[in-house]
């Protein structure tokens, strides 16, 4: 719903509006409103010609409406959530489950029905199959009605369990039926889930913590469909049956293909051998749009925030022709609808801006989901509160409303009859495949799915849904009837095949994917011999995306061909999904056999640059002395200097974190072959894997290149990263002379002298530290801070005013605190102070900074210093206008405006903060401090994101390792400025460019 990672993440910053007539009509600067009633809210919005906003029900008949769907008479389902944020003790709460009918057809939700009361945190709802299905941590439940009366049958089922809470916006949400029959939903990225059902062996579980899922009603299985992204909440698919979900902070608008991963918030994929994910389709970003810097005074060219809820992509049929297949979304801080039009390209779409269609001008808006209905008009739900964010621990909501709009085209609908399916036989259920608005489309498939469950579908039905598949001209007709067989159990083989040979890749592809859930991703011989001819005669992307799909439940013994024919399409090594794909797909294969995965590799050097490095560098991860001699023969077997720079390459990455590693039996049979090598870079990174290798003239022949200062820069820093990966003890004399050299080596110098325990190192650095470049000054920081006795040097030079006190950031004091040494404490004390660690203190200080800035009597704020201040601290891992680091969250869309927020998540980041933003610290045997988030581990070393650098210890030099219950992201960073830098910086962080 909300997503509020670290720092800044609740924003109320970009209000204006997208289209250019509807921003003539309103104030951009300024919300008109703010906590109106329900009607007076619905006059407030503005929409394009032809649309009103009519209100369905408001409180005290609806209050905090979480999750909504609509039954097959047109009725609407909502969640009440009142334990959110947090989860009341045991298993019985006070959310419940409600139904609203418009018995006369006039809009209104006159009736309303309490269905179930007593759920805990619940965050998701649809219904089908005799009853109601509902999320609500740690369970999935369905609650059966199979009478329809609306009076639940019995208690609720437990189906699955193992749905984790540990960011209560991030649980499973936003629940719909898939075309295929499958009951889809999403998953946030800071709530790790281990999902199983009740009774499952926790190894047996599936987990996930960001990405998509389903569960099939009838065969009571749950999948994972595809990982990653944020905290998606909202999914729909279009006329293709293509998914497409909307998140949260990061880029907003994702692709959902079966098997792929996605682009994460934070955190590492569960596959350690991804290296690589999909990134977003959206061309745009609604906080920042056409103009990067727009703020409020250009909100023309704005979106609104980057937080979205709800995803419909419209199919209903009323509505004029421009929106179909265009996907609408919630712009949680902007109070709007942002549109995205989704265009077929390539394998699969490209999301563009199109004009908002919705502005609340209310602050109090905040629209969940929404959906259309029988008559084409749409439903949205909105939990209505003036805080839009996420407070872990507190309850800040207002409990007392809730709404429920209709978006209406023209005049208001008054239907005749209202939609009542369940009479209707199945021909005219199968019929219904026919029908423009795809609401009937869609009940109708699961009403005869259902119906399969008890019985036999009528054979003229059957026989329609036949026809439409093989004789209708409209490939979107011909997909609904192929799922409403397939969900029925009634597609085919012979029918499967025809649609294998359909002129339409969607059709072909579907046919791909429903083959596959047939014989339940167990494929005989036969079926995989017919995908691997059609991936190297079809000639269309899309297919081959659902090729790539299917070949990842091939059992990898027999998906060889498949993927060698997949990865030899040169021209999709620019698409935006396949190459990855065809990754996915093809990386088991590196344990199957690695000398036939070598070969594919090499094999795909020339038309899939991208697997044949991913796969080297797969051979090599596994056992070092078999696979190592493997890949260095292959590597003297290659004469293209680009493919040997793939060899080099991909065992240089898998070697990183072991400082040496013995050399196979070729090695000085190859390197004496390679050293002949015309090509520079060839020739180079042979030399840095003999120094892996434990080369004594590989060793010496790099230290020369490292301080000579006739080679080109990068050369040089190439030689080091290799000296220092194995850490060559007589390297310090040259890093100490490079202390003076340029910009990007004393920086790479003064980080790599951390890991040499020699005491002449720390007077080396304050010596020269004057004179540094602002990122090698922080480096120098950084490493005089990681070890006792340079630090004590260091808060030496503070105390003596040979540094400033105000260059010392929180951060590294906390390192510093690491040490656990009395005198450093003290010294600390001194030129720092008692670092704050109450709520009251982190509360007086925000109050007192309050003051400073909004004081009329202190010099006027400078945004150029302010600049200076930021990129002196939140720089170092934040974006702001396109500069910055990507460590934390992208501060552009964020709240910046808000100077509570603004100040609480500087002076206290961890009142709000996920685990993959916890700092860890690890302590080396040689007495090294080093702090960063973890980004990785592989059984032999750990990566570590540092603030100013990624950097990879080996395991077995690491002697104590703890995770931090805090923030990556210190307290009080401001305690180091003086008071006109901190107004300064506040300036500059609420400003709306650069």
């Amino acid at each position: 719903m909300k997503s509020l990672p670290l720092l800044v993440c609740c924003f109320f910053t970009s209000f204006g509006l997208s289209s250019a007539s509807l921003a003539e009509e309103s104030n951009p600067d300024v919300y008109p409103f703010a906590g109106i009633d329900a009607n007076a809210a619905a006059a407030a919005m503005k929409l394009p010609a032809g649309f009103s906003v009519t209100v369905g029900a408001s409180e005290p008949e609806v209050t905090q409406p979480i999750a909504m769907a609509l039954d097959h008479r047109g009725r609407l389902w909502i969640a009440e959530a009142f334990e959110y944020p947090i989860r009341g003790e045991g298993d019985k709460g006070r959310d419940r489950v409600l139904v609203f009918e418009d018995t006369d057809g006039n809009g209104s939700l006159d009736k309303r029905t309490v269905f179930f009361e007593g759920l805990n945190l619940v965050s998701g709802l649809e219904v089908g199959f005799g009853g109601v299905w509902v999320g609500a941590a740690p369970y999935f439940m369905f609650i059966p009605d199979r009478d329809g009366d609306d009076v639940p049958d019995g208690p609720p089922q437990i189906l699955l369990d193992g749905w984790a809470y540990q960011d209560t916006h991030e649980t499973l949400n936003t629940f719909i039926w898939g075309p295929d029959g499958w009951l889809y939903g999403c998953h946030g990225v800071f709530t790790h889930s281990r999902v199983g059902k009740p009774g499952t062996a926790e190894n047996e579980r599936l987990p996930i913590n960001a990405g998509v899922w389903r569960y099939h009603p009838t065969k009571h299985q749950f999948e994972v469909f595809a990982h990653g992204s944020s905290n998606p909440w909202g999914v729909d698919f279009n006329d293709h049956g293509q998914a497409f979900i909307t998140a949260c902070v990061i880029p907003h608008l994702y692709h959902v293909i079966q098997g792929a991963r996605y682009f994460r918030q934070a955190g590492q994929h569960f596959n350690r051998y991804t290296y690589d994910d999909i990134p977003t389709i959206a061309e745009h970003r609604h906080y920042v749009g056409e103009n990067p810097f727009s703020g409020r005074t250009k909100s023309d060219s704005a979106g609104g925030g980057h937080a979205h809820a709800g995803a419909m992509i419209y199919l209903g049929g009323r509505w004029p022709k421009v929106y179909r297949n265009q996907l609408f979304m919630n712009n949680i801080h902007g109070q709007r609808l942002n549109v995205d039009m989704l265009t077929a390209a390539g394998s699969g779409y490209v999301g563009n801006r199109t004009p908002d269609f919705l502005l609340a001008q209310d602050v109090a808006s905040q629209i969940l989901n929404l959906r259309y209905g029988p008559d084409g008009n749409a439903w949205m739900i909105d939990w209505y509160d003036m805080q839009a964010c996420h407070h872990v621990g507190v309850d800040v909501h207002d409990r007392s409303n809730g709404r429920i709009y209709k978006i209406n085209y023209g005049a208001p609908v008054t239907p005749t009859g209202k939609p009542e399916l369940a009479s209707k036989s199945d021909l005219e259920l199968a019929e219904l495949s026919l029908d423009n608005n795809d609401w009937y489309v869609r009940h109708g498939r699961r009403m005869l799915q259902e119906r399969s469950t008890s019985r036999q579908i009528e054979q003229n039905a059957i026989d329609r849904l036949v026809a439409i598949v093989t004789k209708n001209s409209d490939e979107t007709r011909r997909l609904r009837a192929a799922w409403a067989l397939h969900v029925t159990g009634q597609l085919s083989r012979q029918l499967i095949d025809r649609m294998l040979a359909d002129p339409n890749p969607y059709v072909r592809g579907w046919a791909i994917q429903l083959a596959m859930e047939q014989c339940e991703n167990r494929p005989a011989i036969e079926l995989v011999g017919r995908f691997t001819a059609m991936a190297k005669s079809d000639d269309s992307p899309i297919v081959r995306l659902y090729l790539a799909s299917a070949a990842q439940h091939v059992a990898p013994e027999q998906r060889w061909k498949l993927v060698s024919s997949l990865i030899s399409h040169k021209e999709d090594e620019g698409d935006h999904n396949l190459p990855l794909m065809y990754w996915y797909a093809a990386e088991p294969l590196g344990d199957v056999d690695p000398q036939r995965a070598m070969q594919l590799a090499i094999d795909s050097c020339n038309s899939m640059p991208s697997i044949c490095d991913f796969m080297l560098r797969r051979i090599a991860s596994g056992d070092a002395g078999e696979r190592m001699s493997l890949l260095v023969k292959g590597l003297g077997d290659a004469s293209n200097p680009q493919l040997q720079l793939s060899f080099l390459r991909a065992i240089r990455v898998a070697l990183r974190g072991q400082r040496q590693v013995a050399a196979p039996e070729q090695w000085n049979r190859v390197a004496l072959a390679i050293a002949k090598s015309s090509d520079t870079d060839v020739k180079l990174e042979a030399i840095a894997l003999g120094v892996t290798f434990g080369d004594a003239e590989a060793r010496a022949a790099m230290r020369r290149r490292v301080a000579d200062n006739q080679i080109a820069v990068e050369t040089r820093l190439v030689a080091l990263e290799s000296l220092l990966n194995v850490k060559d003890v007589e390297l310090v004399p040259v890093l100490v002379l490079l202390l003076n050299a340029n910009a990007k080596l004393s920086q790479a110098a003064i980080l790599g002298l951390a890991q040499y325990d020699d005491p002449s190192i720390g007077s080396a650095i304050l010596a020269v530290y004057d004179k540094l470049p602002d990122p090698a000054r922080r480096a120098a920081l950084s490493t005089l801070s990681s070890r006792v006795g340079w630090t004590k040097e260091l808060l030496g030079a503070i105390e003596s005013k040979q540094i400033a006190a105000s260059d010392l950031g929180a951060d590294l004091v906390r390192q510093m605190q690491f040490h656990n040494d009395p005198q450093v404490e003290s010294m600390l004390a001194s030129v720092w102070g008692t670092v704050r660690q109450s709520p009251a203190d982190k509360l007086a200080t925000i109050q007192n900074y309050t003051q400073l800035i909004n004081s009329t009597t202190h010099p006027k704020p400078d945004a150029v210093l302010g600049r200076s201040v930021y990129e002196r601290t939140c720089m170092k891992c934040h974006m702001l206008f396109g500069s910055g680091n990507k460590i934390g969250p992208d501060l552009t869309g964020s709240n910046r405006a808000n100077l509570d927020y603004l100040l609480s998540n500087i002076v206290d980041p961890s009142a709000v903060m996920a685990k993959e933003y916890r700092a860890t610290m690890l302590l080396m045997d040689d007495g090294r401090v080093t702090t960063g988030l973890a980004k990785g581990e592989d059984g032999k070393s750990i990566t570590l994101q540092t603030a100013d650098a990624l950097v990879v210890m080996p395991l077995d030099e690491v002697e104590r390792r703890v995770e931090a219950e805090t923030s990556m992201m210190p307290d009080d960073q401001l305690r180091q400025f003086s008071e006109h830098e901190v107004r300064s910086l506040v300036m500059y962080l609420q400003g709306k460019g650069p």
